[in-house]
């Protein structure tokens, strides 16, 4: 594969992902992406999709390394993330028409407090998300997108394998950062639904749009529900409201 292939193919199955088009207000104090760049629907347009990968590929990044200046820097694709205590990630891009060796970087965004960053990691055909706490400098790979609460205990990690040949199963897990380390509260896979976009209500309040194959039509997404999780302490609490397919 070509890399203006893969990186076309990375784009559009990723980046979809990473969206949050719910219509309740997102009391983010992060920055992400998920801020910068317009939402995309559950099936978007040629030109909507243009618009948004200029955004996540373009625009988004290059605001996101200037936002976070004094902690993250790019150049000759080196990406540096500083830790709290002044050393030192460093990751370095390997961009050949080569599935073994191929790599690329970036910015994804951080937190409000700028302890918990994340760098997002394409492949040949694959991608990753790098959790990273800045303060003990243990970094977690997530597959999924993830979502921060907006007091940063909490992220919520999601991927729909409709979006990929790759993956065999959707992804939906919640995560607690307490006392220096991630604690793993839930993890679904359920192949009934996927999760199209999510968002935080609140501290423990999350809710997520589902979709699924529109029934007369397997080449389009429909949404098909909304998913709540509401965390008391380390109990999870997960409500799934389905409805009939849109046409």
């Amino acid at each position: 594969m070509k890399i203006q292939h893969l990186m076309a193919y990375i784009g559009l199955i990723c980046f979809i992902n990473a969206t949050a088009p719910l219509q309740a207000a997102e009391p983010a104090r992060h920055m992400t992406l998920q801020q910068l760049c317009q939402p995309l629907p559950v099936q978007p347009t040629y030109e909507q999709f243009q618009a948004y990968e200029h955004c996540t590929k373009e625009q988004g990044p290059e605001q996101l390394a200037r936002y976070f200046a004094q902690i993250y820097q790019k150049k000759q694709g080196k990406a540096i993330l500083a830790y709290l205590d002044g050393s030192e990630l460093r990751l370095q891009d390997v961009i050949v028409d080569d599935a073994e060796h191929y790599q690329n970087f970036f910015l994804w965004g951080c937190d409000h407090s700028k302890r918990y960053c994340v760098i997002f990691k394409a492949g040949w055909e694959w991608w990753s998300y790098l959790l990273i706490d800045r303060k003990t400098k243990l970094t977690t790979e997530l597959t999924g997108a993830p979502v921060f609460s907006p007091d940063s205990q909490l992220v919520f990690e999601y991927l729909d394998s409709r979006n990929s040949d790759t993956f065999d199963r959707n992804i939906v897990k919640l995560y607690r950062l307490k006392d220096d380390k991630i604690t793993l509260l839930l993890e679904r896979n359920d192949s009934d639904f996927g999760v199209h976009s999510a968002k935080w209500l609140g501290p423990s309040t999350l809710e997520a749009s589902l979709q699924h194959f529109a029934p007369e039509d397997y080449s389009r997404y429909v949404e098909v529900g909304r998913m709540r999780l509401v965390v008391s302490g380390d109990e999870v609490n997960l409500i799934v409201e389905k409805r009939a397919a849109m046409k």
